[in-house]
């Protein structure tokens, strides 16, 4: 089905949370890339160049819970409009910077610029589309432009840094998230907005899915579950993610450390076809169906990566365990909406994602431990594990 088709009210509001979404990740991924430039050029320790990585990830999880609450009260347009602005003049002032504490605050003022827009904006998604099917398409849509702005990022950083500088690309895309803030502006769009009470009550005798649901909701077994299901499949891809280019380089598959980069870059791209296809996907078989079959599939081609000793067959385990990855996240918010209903979207989108995140912060560290005692392969193991615990835990969540 089209997204197109389903209703042609909603193609203003979503083609501009779509365009923002695309512009708000382009820098998500450029910094840890710049890693070793940073190092050289800043003369970091490598304590200093982890904390580059730690302290945003630490203020993403600090504000990403209020960022939700505050969007439920006073509407899920102004925060999107402030995260793009944010982006727009943290990637600015990175451009200018010449010491480690102007590089430090404005990267994890591009992380907080992320962490905005996220619950508001998938907040926005879920009241735009109430119906399942409609919405498993819109979602998938909304995530494949994620991936397209941060393989814009990437792939814009690797063709115009030798001959440009790390600088310039940080400057040239911020002129498009600033001029885009100043146009979401002047666009007047009801569905950004908090509903009124009087939308809410009339809702209430209309639709049942768009009752306000009760705050005990949020302890109900179906959400905790997805929670569960969430954090164990994040603890999984993370610390597998932060040992997969050191796996890739070793002797089990000896790749050059230019082609293992090259491979793990590739995710973004693979991240769209998964994105496209989990919409097209879940409108088929419903989202509990469609988010067990993703995490069966993450499982079994991690499984096939370190069980295969023939690299292009592992290259391609890997490339299909990237494309499962991200598909996952389509009927998981879903699932969000659905267990949670309209009202409280932002609380209940900001809670999913604090769980998410702050196992997936723990998840190079457990790898690291892992990886001491047991060797390289075993955080591997241990994610085909967690993987398939993810997929039991989804098949007891009661679908509403």
């Amino acid at each position: 089905m089209s997204l197109f088709k389903i209703r042609s009210e909603a193609t203003r509001p979503f083609t501009a949370v779509w365009l923002s979404h695309l512009l708000v990740e382009i820098f998500l991924l450029m910094h840890p890339a710049l890693v070793p430039v940073f190092r050289k050029e800043f003369s970091l320790t490598v304590f200093q160049a982890g904390l580059l990585i730690s302290i945003p990830s630490l203020c993403r999880l600090a504000i990403v819970l209020p960022t939700g609450i505050f969007a439920d009260r006073y509407g899920s347009r102004p925060f999107i409009i402030l995260s793009l602005l944010i982006g727009g003049l943290s990637a600015l002032l990175l451009s200018q910077s010449t010491d480690m504490f102007v590089l430090l605050i404005s990267l994890s003022l591009i992380m907080i610029s992320v962490t905005l827009y996220h619950p508001p904006g998938m907040s926005v998604i879920s009241k735009l589309f109430p119906n399942q099917s409609e919405r498993s398409t819109a979602i998938g849509l909304h995530g494949a432009s994620g991936c397209i702005g941060q393989s814009l990022g990437t792939i814009s950083l690797g063709l115009l840094l030798a001959q440009f500088g790390w600088r310039y690309c940080y400057l040239l895309f911020s002129i498009p998230l600033l001029v885009w803030t100043a146009l979401l502006i002047r666009i007047k769009i009801p569905q950004f907005n908090k509903p009124s009470r009087n939308s809410i009550i009339n809702s209430e005798t209309k639709n049942n899915f768009d009752a306000p649901q009760p705050k005990s909701a949020f302890a109900s077994a179906g959400f905790l579950l997805l929670l569960l299901s969430m954090g164990l499949n994040a603890l999984a891809t993370g610390g597998a993610a932060a040992f997969m280019t050191t796996y890739l380089t070793s002797p089990a598959e000896n790749l050059s450390l230019e082609t293992a980069s090259i491979l793990f870059g590739a995710g973004p791209l693979i991240g769209i076809i998964g994105s496209l296809a989990a919409g097209y996907i879940g409108v088929r078989l419903g989202d509990r169906n469609s988010l067990t079959a993703f995490h069966c599939g993450q499982a079994i081609f991690l499984f096939g990566l370190i069980a295969i000793p023939f690299v292009p067959l592992a290259a391609l385990s890997f490339l299909m365990y990237q494309l499962f990855s991200s598909a996952i996240w389509t009927p998981s918010t879903s699932m969000v909406a659905s267990l949670m209903g309209r009202t409280g979207g932002g609380t209940a989108y900001s809670i999913f994602y604090f769980a998410n995140d702050a196992l997936g912060a723990m998840s190079p560290l457990v790898a690291a431990l892992l990886i001491e005692t047991l060797g390289l392969i075993s955080p591997f193991a241990f994610a085909v594990i967690l993987l398939a615990s993810s997929a039991f835990l989804v098949r007891m969540v009661r679908e509403s």
